[in-house]
């Protein structure tokens, strides 16, 4: 009889305790706070049902930003961390910016709604040749769109205006290379650009495309997300010379105050699971 009593005590004060040791446990892995004076900037590209590359679901997404709304990470804007990384303004806790390369309609169509669920904000390079002349297979963002989303909070800056793709390099075009970091082959003088050929043209496309920035939605900052974060100091300095104060990169890592370089972790990929992403965001976060 004594055993029974105990075992009927044992089980009473399990069903007591694993509701609070599970509450702990869920507390514990959402506990905010582990990096104060950095921030994280994350690199989405194109969201469709079908992955891809740099295409992920619009499931993947939502996942990503819930998790960041659970886990104490504070989404700032683009220029709020720019006040940081010129100024060394103050920013919250485990900041995060998420950005968007290459401008396509997907993020209006899908992103958005998800951002404002969460009223989290985002910025976007666009390649300003695609949205004025819309020949590309994948349809992006109009200059329309992009004035009513800068008017909810998003904002838009340069991914070049026509300098976004690969060029052949030599005469047999086995060695190409991306337009922005090298002079190319020109078909029509059979030879590769001159030095003052390939600054001129990279020169012209900074001017061109801050020009359009500023018809278009009235940009004050200026900043620019290298075309496959491939740059030199050349096209560094061309873009410095069109009033760019700001460089986002590819190059992975956790962004402190005084430099003009950016630092990016590739969250858009269909290899990052919701296990993965926390990792990738607590990895860099220390």
């Amino acid at each position: 009889m004594r055993m029974k009593v105990i075992a009927a005590l044992l089980v009473i004060a399990l069903a007591i305790t694993w509701p609070v040791s599970q509450y702990h446990l869920n507390a514990a892995s959402n506990k905010p706070g582990h990096y104060k004076n950095k921030v994280i900037v994350l690199m989405y590209h194109h969201i469709d049902e079908k992955e891809s590359g740099a295409t992920i679901s619009p499931s993947r997404f939502g996942t990503h930003m819930k998790l960041l709304k659970e886990n104490g990470y504070n989404v700032i804007s683009v220029d709020q961390f720019a006040q940081f990384m010129e100024h060394k303004a103050k920013v919250p806790d485990n900041a995060v910016v998420i950005t968007f390369d290459d401008g396509y309609e997907s993020f209006d169509q899908y992103a958005v709604p998800i951002l404002n669920k969460y009223d989290f904000v985002a910025t976007h390079f666009v390649i300003g040749s695609s949205s004025d002349n819309q020949n590309v297979h994948t349809k992006h963002l109009t200059w329309d769109t992009m004035r009513k989303l800068k008017a909810e909070g998003y904002s838009f800056y340069s991914h070049t205006y026509d300098q976004h793709g690969y060029a052949p390099l030599d005469k047999r075009g086995k060695k190409t290379g991306p337009k922005l970091s090298n002079p190319i082959y020109l078909p029509d003088k059979g030879r590769v650009e001159t030095k003052k050929e390939y600054l001129t043209r990279v020169g012209n496309d900074a001017q061109f495309m801050e020009k359009r920035l500023k018809e278009e939605l009235n940009n004050t900052n200026q900043m620019i997300a290298f075309p496959f974060g491939a740059f030199n100091s050349s096209a560094k300095q061309l873009e410095k010379n069109a009033g760019v104060t700001l460089f986002f990169t590819t190059r992975p890592g956790i962004n402190r105050p005084g430099s003009d370089e950016v630092m990016r972790l590739n969250a858009g990929t269909p290899t990052l699971t919701a296990d993965k992403f926390l990792s990738m965001m607590k990895k860099y976060g220390r």
